[in-house]
């Protein structure tokens, strides 16, 4: 039975799903669990890079401002709407680090979790697949209230992976 464990960097804390900590071995080297391109690893790998710069953000100091100016400053708004400093800003993050690398060609940019696995859809890119391994760089989303069925449930979460370990 293989084992995967998918690091995830979702805003103010890293998210460890779908595994079994002790099952870890110490020496585990956290990476690519497939092989890509050498060219696609140094996207995905710069997508985490620039996702890791803002690891400590957050509204308490105010950190998480600057993320959502780079993200209002970049036009058009998605639906036109600017987001506020007290608004929930996990999609905003995703879409920020997006714009800092200029992938917004290849991800697209929203501040809300449903309306962005919308537009990831429409780029032919959305992988709606249990079996999927992910790798650095993409998108997870999640329906965090709704422990039945993630695949149907509406999306509130959103985090990228920043790394994956197969056994």
């Amino acid at each position: 039975m293989r084992k995967m464990l998918v690091m995830v960097l979702a805003i103010f804390f890293l998210v460890f799903a779908g595994c079994d900590f002790s099952a870890v071995p110490n020496d585990a080297e956290f990476g690519f669990a497939r092989e890509v391109s050498e060219d696609e690893q140094t996207l995905r790998l710069q997508v985490v890079r620039t996702a890791e710069q803002w690891l400590n953000c957050n509204e308490s100091d105010g950190s998480h401002e600057a993320i959502i100016d780079l993200y209002n400053a970049h036009k058009p708004l998605a639906m036109d709407y600017e987001v506020k400093y007290t608004d929930q800003w996990c999609a905003t993050f995703g879409s920020a680090v997006a714009i800092k690398c200029g992938f917004t060609d290849i991800i697209p940019t929203e501040c809300g979790c449903q309306r962005q696995i919308g537009l990831f859809d429409e780029l032919g890119c959305w992988q709606e697949d249990d079996a999927y391994i992910p790798l650095p760089g993409d998108y997870i989303f999640y329906a965090l209230g709704n422990k039945e069925d993630n695949n149907t449930a509406w999306s509130d979460h959103v985090g990228i992976v920043v790394g994956t370990w197969n056994e």
